[in-house]
């Protein structure tokens, strides 16, 4: 591709070279969601004259402003991507990024997610989307609220936006629009396994890469309109509930919805898996998403796409020990925790099973001594978060006859003065080729190891992106999953008692009870 100026179904746009990549930076998908639309599913981009100079990253959506996540500048004008093209003619493989951040933060640009590596290497395109946060873009008011119309799953719906871009104006990028594969981490991973289950998004991805996601970050329309519901509450001003939503700015909206973030929610429609602090997530409607995404799998909604799905083994170590992600909560505060205090929290996290979780942990846990019995609790949370719901979502795809792969990260870090062993979004620099980077290594180490590591990272992408299979056995082969960091090459996902400990607490999904419906 040897011409800056691209033309879109909106108009053209010219991009900058980098060093074996051009980009095209802040690149508008749908319409500002301003004044009328605020509230409203994102509609076509106006289209504009001449030449769009795409040359700066757009401000990301409204959020608690943060450097770490390349939020100092929010907008309520926020649904742009970015586009990385390698050198050549193409047609290339397309893999669209979206990020995580617990649904609440982030942004398509924050440093680690800078695609020129991985487009430059891998030799594909590759596009990272923004969608709408919080209460903004996942608050249900629908129920509550019936003159905002269609207002429930708006990030979702971005998402969905974004996709259909890709698949209108792709092929101008150099970019194939038959092989797309959408990728992300955390929330961006609890995204993409929703995208699988929306009937909206068939035909717009061939392969899907879930790292550290799950297919049960979803909440029913009842309890997501008592956090709704509870954002109203918090609003200043006067007048009618819908006066004070529409004319809230973004920095009141954000405070209501923190607020609202101050309670206990059932996750994936089950009341023994209660989500703290994290409240806002897509909502299964019977519509633009019909029902829990892992259990839409088990049935074979997607089982036409490639799956790759996997964790990092210590995911909880980041929230739990490392500042700031942790409150600033130093580590002896922790060390010093007695088991009761390790009861009482696995109590709380799983009603019931508290003591069944202690022993349990105590028998598969070898506690670090600069962390203590806290390593019990952080186990549980990795497994209970990240771990047994990808093990659930690898089963139903393969058990409704589709195919899938499963990873795990185990290269240990010792970061923000912590041991934390493989922690969450230690994968994010080896897939972007970023590990020997400044802020890589703060995930990595750096370093010979890390950039060994990434090398085979960024091999498996690539080759899945290519249509190939990334190099290791599937996982219907044994229900093993290939390790990059660590000793063993091939690792399960969960011990055999943490299957029997789990199996009665986050249960598979009905594989083919409605395997008719998804037909």
């Amino acid at each position: 591709m040897n011409n800056r100026v691209v033309e879109t179904t909106s108009g053209r746009v010219q991009g900058i070279d980098l060093d074996g990549v051009r980009a095209y930076r802040g690149v508008p998908f749908a319409s500002p969601p301003q004044g009328d639309l605020r509230f409203r599913p994102p509609q076509p981009v106006k289209p504009w004259s001449g030449i769009r100079a795409a040359d700066r990253f757009a401000d990301a959506a409204w959020q608690m402003p943060n450097p770490l996540m390349a939020s100092e500048a929010i907008s309520d004008d926020c649904l742009y991507l970015n586009v990385w093209v390698p050198e050549g003619d193409g047609p290339f493989p397309v893999m669209v990024w979206i990020h995580g951040g617990s649904y609440t933060s982030g942004s398509p640009s924050q440093v680690l997610y800078n695609g020129a590596e991985l487009a430059r290497r891998n030799q594909v395109v590759v596009v990272n989307l923004s969608y709408r946060l919080g209460a903004w873009g996942y608050g249900w008011f629908r129920d509550l609220l019936p003159d905002l119309g269609e207002s429930g799953n708006l990030g979702l719906q971005d998402q969905l936006a974004g996709l259909r871009w890709v698949s209108d104006n792709i092929a101008g990028f150099a970019g194939d629009p038959g092989r797309v594969t959408v990728f992300g981490e955390s929330a961006g991973g609890f995204s993409v396994a929703t995208l699988m289950a929306c009937p909206q998004a068939q035909g717009l991805f061939q392969s899907a890469i879930v790292q550290s996601g799950a297919g049960d970050f979803v909440m029913s329309p009842a309890q997501a309109s008592r956090v709704a519901q509870r954002v109203l509450d918090e609003l200043p001003g006067s007048g009618s509930a819908l006066d004070r939503l529409l004319a809230a700015d973004m920095k009141a909206l954000v405070r209501a919805q923190n607020r609202a973030a101050r309670q206990v929610v059932e996750r994936g429609l089950r009341a023994n898996t209660p989500q703290f602090g994290m409240t806002f997530m897509p909502v299964v409607d019977g519509d633009l998403l019909p029902r829990l995404p892992v259990d839409a799998v088990a049935a074979g909604a997607s089982r036409t796409v490639r799956l790759m799905a996997g964790v990092c083994r210590d995911e909880w170590n980041l929230f739990q020990y490392a500042p700031p992600f942790n409150g600033n909560v130093p580590l002896e505060t922790f060390r010093a925790m007695p088991r009761e205090e390790i009861l009482r929290r696995l109590t709380r996290n799983l009603p019931g099973n508290g003591e069944a979780a202690l022993a349990h942990y105590e028998n598969e846990i070898e506690v670090h001594p600069r962390r203590g019995l806290m390593d019990y609790f952080s186990a549980m949370e990795t497994e209970r978060t990240f771990t047994v719901p990808t093990v659930r979502l690898l089963d139903a795809q393969v058990g409704a006859g589709g195919q899938a792969w499963g990873f795990r990260f185990s290269h240990e870090i010792d970061s923000f003065g912590v041991p934390l062993g493989a922690c969450h979004v230690s994968d994010v620099p080896f897939v972007f080729g970023l590990a020997d980077t400044p802020a890589g290594r703060l995930f990595t180490g750096g370093g010979a190891p890390a950039v060994e590591i990434e090398g085979r990272v960024m091999a498996a992408w690539g080759a899945f992106a290519h249509g190939e299979t990334p190099g290791w056995d599937d996982w219907a082969s044994d229900r093993q999953a290939n390790n990059f960091g660590g000793r063993e090459a091939r690792v399960a996902l969960l011990s055999a008692s943490g299957e029997r400990f789990w199996n009665g607490i986050i249960p598979a999904p009905g594989v083919g009870a409605d395997k008719e419906a998804a037909s």
